[in-house]
């Protein structure tokens, strides 16, 4: 039994040390448009948002001069999801890859990830998902 305790505390302190610093902001649109709070970029500036409803998440990166930048994680060749891999976005269906500004680095996908348009007003970033 206490090899049994040990190892799961052993196994739980491994894969607490996996864990992404990442947080997810779920949210739902209205009219197709996303709003989120400016103070979500108070320790960070970069978030990824699952909107329900959607088939995609958003990366949103806020840029030095206080812009925004929000990628449609879905990959360009196959509309497969694509997945945060470190500085990049990685789609596990044929192998693309994008870089952190959602440039195609490695095909088959041939263009870009998808960008929404934002605005700032106040104290809320909103998106328009169409």
């Amino acid at each position: 039994m206490c090899i049994a305790l040990s190892s799961g505390f052993v196994l739980n302190s491994l894969l607490s040390g996996c864990k992404t610093p990442l947080g997810v902001i779920k949210t739902k649109s209205d009219n197709d448009v996303v709003t989120v709070p400016l103070t979500e970029f108070e320790k960070g500036d970069y978030k990824l948002v699952r909107v329900s409803n959607y088939d995609y998440d958003l990366a949103i990166q806020k840029k030095p001069d206080g812009t925004f930048d929000t990628l449609v994680l879905e990959c360009t060749h196959a509309g497969q999801p694509v997945t945060k891999t470190g500085n990049t976005y990685y789609c596990t269906l044929h192998g693309s890859v994008f870089s952190h500004e959602g440039k195609v680095m490695k095909g088959p996908a041939e263009r870009d990830l998808r960008k929404l348009a934002s605005t700032v007003s106040k104290d809320v970033l909103t998106i328009k998902l169409r």
